[in-house]
């Protein structure tokens, strides 16, 4: 029988030096396996851009699931039990909705998610976040950890602000902290059927994108009322943060 790979490195999680397993970042039953999609990295694009407007920019062929080592196993396994489970009903429905109107020009979605625990799917995203930076990332931001790690706390400081969109179509993005001049510090990840970001320290709200922030009070799941979002659908050609604009 052949032995999963492992490496050793800090846990992103419970923050000790481990054997660490690999994550797929999205979960894997959220269409994140045997995927064939191409990298570049963010510096090089930084430093090409006006290039990469009329050249082809270098891009690097990567096979399999999308993920990093970046969970031990005790960890990677909490998350499948907990939290997977909600993330991967919710990324069937906006999928589907997307091909459904895959050859539509609407821009805009309402549906329902009463369904699902969103409390739980929001500590999903967190951790996407948490995974998808170094170690470091969580000492100047502990409380992330804490609300990943208890799945019943639905307090988390005002200064964390998440929002979601839909995407199929344009590069995928890392997760991986930015500063911009209007927003501040910005974490972007994209992967179809999603785009999700996570906003620090700054009180104003991100306009475009629809704010998920009050996921982290709805614990139980109503079968008796229907709970409706509306999602925006934007493409992501650039790698800038928030940046939806038309190839051109």
């Amino acid at each position: 029988m052949k032995t999963k790979k492992t490496i050793k490195g800090t846990c992103r999680i419970c923050k000790q030096e481990k054997e660490l397993s690999f994550e797929h970042i999205p979960p894997k039953s959220a269409f994140n396996k045997n995927n064939r999609f191409y990298t570049i990295s963010s510096i090089d694009y930084y430093q090409n851009f006006e290039q990469y407007k009329n050249e082809k920019p270098n891009l690097k062929i990567e096979q399999g699931g999308l993920g990093e080592y970046c969970l031990c196993v005790n960890c990677n396994g909490f998350l499948g039990q907990m939290y997977v489970r909600e993330y991967k009903k919710f990324s069937h429905i906006a999928m589907s909705i997307l091909n459904k109107y895959e050859d539509n020009y609407v821009k805009s979605f309402e549906f329902d998610i009463s369904d699902i625990n969103l409390l739980k799917f929001l500590k999903q995203i967190t951790s996407i976040f948490v995974c998808s930076n170094q170690p470091a990332f969580t000492n100047s931001y502990p409380e992330l950890i804490d609300f990943i790690k208890k799945p019943e706390l639905e307090s988390l400081p005002d200064k964390y602000r998440f929002y979601m969109y839909l995407n199929n179509e344009g590069h995928i993005k890392n997760g991986k902290f930015h500063y911009t001049n209007i927003h501040g510090m910005v974490c972007e990840f994209v992967y179809p059927p999603f785009g999700f970001v996570l906003n620090i320290d700054n009180p104003n709200r991100i306009m475009e994108v629809t704010e998920i922030t009050n996921f982290k009070h709805y614990n139980k799941i109503d079968k008796t009322r229907k709970l409706p979002i509306i999602l925006n659908k934007y493409i992501t050609h650039y790698p800038f943060p928030l940046d939806f604009r038309q190839k051109g």
